[in-house]
């Protein structure tokens, strides 16, 4: 192979810095520290992080192209506010990719890990985030639960897509609709589910019943919410 050739095949980095800060970003969204409508600048992001305005420039296209900042008329950025239709089309398209990684994980862990032992991790962190009242760790711990179920399905197409929303389901799920107040109550919350998928994985698990549990267990905090409102 030549020089050229030899180029394209080489692997990329895991993580750039600019994803990495656009991490950063999405969870000061989902934390509350940046605001819907909020002005967002280079100068400002590249100050408070510590880092070159390169990166911060490239983290803020990364998160334009997926909605979650919107263009800003002298230039620049300003945190997108959720109306109810983006976030119900978030959800769906949530619902729908993780029933299939949920499907294949389970088919996964039935040959090489009956326990799903991957799920014990994350569940753990949101116990010590409960502990502490850290709220946003409870939250990041959430989505590396449903991070790790992605990962356990081997399905590297869905688990691409699901990835390219996991931004959107974290600043979604801090919204109080959306977020328990006893964070001991999400842990038990996952425990259950954890269980659950256990149970499937012991037996032959129907997708359906998959797909069922799994909008019970991420719709659960706002059904019960509504239910109270009524």
């Amino acid at each position: 192979m030549n020089g050229t050739t030899d180029e394209i095949f080489k692997l990329p980095k895991r993580v750039t810095l600019a994803e990495t800060i656009a991490d950063s970003v999405a969870r000061a969204i989902a934390t509350g520290i940046l605001n819907p409508d909020e002005r967002v600048t280079e100068v400002a992001l590249a100050d408070r992080i510590g880092v070159s305005r390169a990166p911060i420039r490239e983290a803020l296209k990364i998160l334009h192209a997926q909605g979650i900042v919107t263009a800003d008329s002298s230039r620049g950025f300003r945190v997108a506010a959720f109306d109810e239709a983006t976030i119900e089309k978030v959800l769906e398209v949530r619902l729908s990719l993780e029933a299939i990684l949920l499907r294949d994980a389970v088919l996964h862990w039935r040959q090489f890990d009956p326990a799903a032992t991957e799920l014990n991790v994350p569940i753990a962190r949101m116990h010590e985030a409960a502990v502490n009242g850290d709220r946003a760790g409870s939250l990041e711990a959430d989505l590396s639960f449903h991070k790790a179920i992605a990962v356990a399905s081997h399905n590297q197409i869905v688990a691409t897509l699901w990835s390219a929303i996991a931004r959107h389901v974290m600043i979604i799920f801090s919204m109080r609709q959306y977020r328990a107040d006893d964070l001991f109550s999400v842990v038990r919350h996952h425990e259950m589910f954890r269980d659950f998928i256990r149970e499937q994985i012991r037996c032959d698990a129907d997708p359906v019943a998959l797909r069922k549990e799994l909008e019970n267990h991420l719709l659960q905090v706002s059904r019960m919410q509504q239910s109270q409102v009524v």
